[in-house]
């Protein structure tokens, strides 16, 4: 159950920053200078503004009473809710453009929707918890079971800020963008190149302080001077040069293999480090037991399914990325037609691999803290209860060598 826990985070978090690290994919990518200076300023707004909204959300959601029917109910509203905005904010059919007051509230109705989600969100990880713990209860000789869904539920209670943070930097950086076009498209030349060099700056200077505060927040210097001051004007100046030439080429910037070589970094870094390693990290976090060994397991298969996913995308039949194109989709279009269906047997199948080594790896982490049977078994090995010791090292051979045959059942039917 650890392992599937696992392996359920991981794949969905590798599943889209796979697409990030897929070079054919993102080798493409350009934007005008104006545009990414927008973004990149837009990013920590985002941000700010996606934990401000899963904050208030949880908030709203501790109004109610932790009770199943409850939220249950409170679930049901919100589902109703959303569907009735989402139908509202895509008609079947527009006659004619849409005047920007429609706009406006369309856009509104999909933040609305956005927040509806995040309170949704809470709520079915306050209903894992309430079900996990009426399963542990309940099911004497099976409390494992209730373990894994109340961990489920308070990996989730983690995990939305993050999802929240993500999604808001990401949509106010899209919006950034298309701010960008309209002043490129309704401002003077002269007009919009000052923009771009002030913004740039701004935007440099934000790059450059994010770094200095991620230093600063690993190695405590407190020094505002030298993680603050001076990489503000270090980065302004890069990012005013920058800007500076793509004026003068008249060019837009290729972010696509910036975020590329970064994602790539990220797992790189990520899978360098043992789940051995990361699980005694959230150990000192979170305390000793299961939550800690599935947020490492989960950590690591993250960076290793994303850098399998990316590299299989890469591989792909370029045929369909074309025709999809030629008929004047979008990017995101392209994916959903002309990539998704070349990619899920492989992703099927690397997922069924990654939960089959979870699950021995799930054994070693118990050693350090992780719960699970390793945690058991290293209790009876100290206490020399070398009989209970083998009867669990029998259960992990038997759960490993069964997990070999699902897995080669299912690659075998599916894919």
């Amino acid at each position: 159950m650890l392992a599937l826990l696992a392996t359920t985070v991981g794949t969905m978090l590798a599943v889209p920053l796979s697409f990030l690290a897929s070079r054919n994919l993102m080798r493409d990518v350009t934007v005008p200078v104006i545009n990414l200076a927008l973004s990149l300023i837009a990013l920590p707004i985002g941000v700010v503004l996606g934990v401000y909204g899963s904050s208030w959300a949880r908030s709203l959601n501790g109004l109610s009473d932790a009770n199943v029917v409850t939220l249950l109910l409170a679930l049901g509203a919100i589902g109703a809710a959303g569907f009735s905005l989402l139908k509202w904010s895509f008609p079947p059919e527009d006659v004619g453009q849409p005047s920007p007051r429609v706009r406006v509230l369309r856009a509104g109705a999909l933040i609305s929707v956005g927040f509806l989600a995040l309170v949704a969100s809470y709520v079915i990880s306050d209903l894992l918890v309430i079900i996990g713990e009426g399963m542990e209860s309940l099911l004497t000789g099976a409390t494992f079971l209730g373990s894994f869904v109340v961990t489920l539920g308070e990996i989730g209670e983690i995990v939305i800020p993050v999802f929240a943070s993500l999604i808001g930097a990401l949509g106010l950086a899209l919006a950034a963008s298309k701010l960008g076009y309209l002043l490129d498209a309704r401002l003077t030349r002269p007009l919009v190149n000052g923009l771009t060099l002030g913004l740039s700056a701004i935007g440099g200077a934000l790059v450059a302080m994010a770094i200095g505060a991620m230093i600063d927040w690993f190695y405590q210097l407190e020094n505002p001077l030298a993680t603050v001051v001076i990489p503000a004007i270090i980065g302004g100046l890069v990012g005013m040069l920058l800007s500076v030439k793509a004026i003068r080429k008249a060019e837009s910037q290729n972010i696509g293999l910036t975020i590329y070589y970064l994602a790539r970094t990220v797992f790189n870094g990520l899978r360098s480090i043992e789940p051995l390693v990361m699980v005694i990290i959230f150990v000192v976090w979170v305390g000793i037991g299961p939550f800690a060994g599935a947020l490492a397991l989960a950590l690591h298969t993250t960076a290793a399914l994303a850098k399998l996913y990316s590299e299989q995308v890469e591989s792909i039949n370029t045929g369909p990325l074309e025709a999809v194109r030629a008929t004047g989709a979008t990017r995101l279009q392209t994916i959903i037609y002309g990539v998704v269906p070349q990619i899920v047997p492989p992703y099927i199948s690397f997922t069924m691999y990654r939960w089959d080594i979870n699950v021995r790896m799930s054994t070693i982490i118990g050693f350090a803290g992780g719960g699970g049977i390793g945690f058991l078994l290293q209790q009876n090995i100290n206490l020399l209860q070398y009989r209970d010791a083998a009867a669990q090292m029998l259960a992990i051979a038997i759960v490993v060598a069964t997990m070999d045959y699902v897995s080669s059942r299912l690659r075998e039917r599916f894919i």
